[in-house]
């Protein structure tokens, strides 16, 4: 994301998982728990820059390289003040071009986390909180639906379609602010963070062979139970109906065809429900407060010339410095980064240097 002190800017600091291609590499352990089994179990794909470890016959170290399983060429991020506008969010983010290489969006954090892989059902539902909710075996992190500015993030997508030689065959290139893989990232002085804001399609396809056949274990909630694409065990897309309020149901699948309580991402939905926003769990103390450090603190600069902030205050440009200052003193301003595949007049126009933020 580009990053002005002030004008723009990025979703949010975030340090956690991200990885690359097919199945990684593995510990196991002889489970006894059968969330514990599916998760050991040598049918469960996983990236090959991803790696598994079992500690223990309940927990599972995750760690990846950070790299995006799949990424466009181009993505549109938030501007600075001296940024080309290219397209502008329906909720008014104003955004830019960015190329993935070389932009320093493909800059990227390794990281790890140790997460319980023999989950119960809390009394209660636990708010997600924002951030990181879980980790999707593609190696990217799993997002609650909103971002920073408590907009639904799939339902404020904007794409910029222009002529490039960098999308060859094609001739012309399509750059979104969410990709077709419901991705993005964040970014910080440690580097980016790649997530999803939703059932990631690119992935599912690796997890299921094919789009529209039931749904496999595509990843892990922070509470610990499973995450699945939309579709049931007949190959049937499981309505929003059908869930609990944190996207939850107990139904057979092909890890528990006798039925087992897991996540839902559901397909072809843009709505809050794209995502989980709450835990039927216990999420881990550790990951918990981990998880509240990296929520999204970063304010977007809007269209109307106003700058709204992430408790969703919008303020002039002056207040959003003040607050800047304030409350992220230690952000960092890399130089100027231009566009580099300037062929045609439309990426001249884009080509306009943007200042980055550090690590994006």
């Amino acid at each position: 994301m580009s990053y002005g002190f002030f004008s723009v800017i990025a979703l949010c600091l975030v340090t956690l998982l991200s990885s690359c291609s097919s199945n990684g590499t593995t510990t196991t352990t002889t489970a006894t728990n059968a969330y514990a089994a599916a998760y050991e179990s040598s049918s469960l794909k996983y990236a090959s820059t991803l790696t598994l470890s079992f500690p223990s016959s309940c927990s599972m170290t995750v760690s990846g390289t950070g790299v995006p399983y799949q990424h466009q060429v181009y993505y549109l991020t938030p501007v600075t003040n001296g940024g080309t506008v290219v397209a502008t969010t329906p909720s008014g983010i104003q955004l830019g071009l960015s190329p993935y290489a070389g932009s320093g969006l493909s800059s990227v954090a390794t990281v790890s986390g140790t997460f319980n892989i023999c989950p119960t059902k809390a009394s209660t539902t636990t708010a997600a909180g924002g951030g990181p909710i879980g980790l999707i075996f593609s190696g990217t992190v799993l997002f609650d639906p909103y971002e920073a500015t408590n907009t639904v993030a799939l339902s404020d997508n904007a794409s910029y379609t222009f002529s490039s030689t960098a999308c060859a065959p094609a001739t012309t290139c399509t750059s979104s602010f969410i990709d077709t893989c419901n991705q993005h990232t964040t970014g910080g002085s440690s580097g980016s963070t790649w997530h999803y804001h939703g059932v990631p399609p690119c992935w599912t396809a690796v997890a299921d062979g094919s789009s529209t056949s039931a749904s496999h274990i595509i990843g892990i909630a922070l509470d610990g139970f499973p995450i699945y694409g939309g579709y049931d065990i007949n190959g049937n897309a499981v309505s929003v109906s059908a869930l609990d309020a944190c996207n939850g149901i107990t139904s057979a699948t092909p890890e528990f065809p006798n039925g087992a309580y897991h996540y839902v991402l559901p397909v072809n939905t843009t709505s809050a429900r794209s995502s989980i926003d709450c835990y039927s769990g216990t999420v881990d103390a550790t990951l918990s407060q981990l998880m509240q450090k990296l929520k999204c603190k970063m304010p977007f600069l809007l269209a109307n010339g106003k700058v709204r902030l992430p408790d969703g205050r919008e303020v002039s440009r002056k207040e959003a410095d003040a607050w800047m200052r304030q409350t992220m003193p230690d952000m960092q301003m890399a130089g100027s980064m231009p566009m580099t595949d300037s062929q045609t007049a439309n990426e001249a126009k884009a080509s306009k240097p943007m200042a980055m933020m550090k690590g994006m």
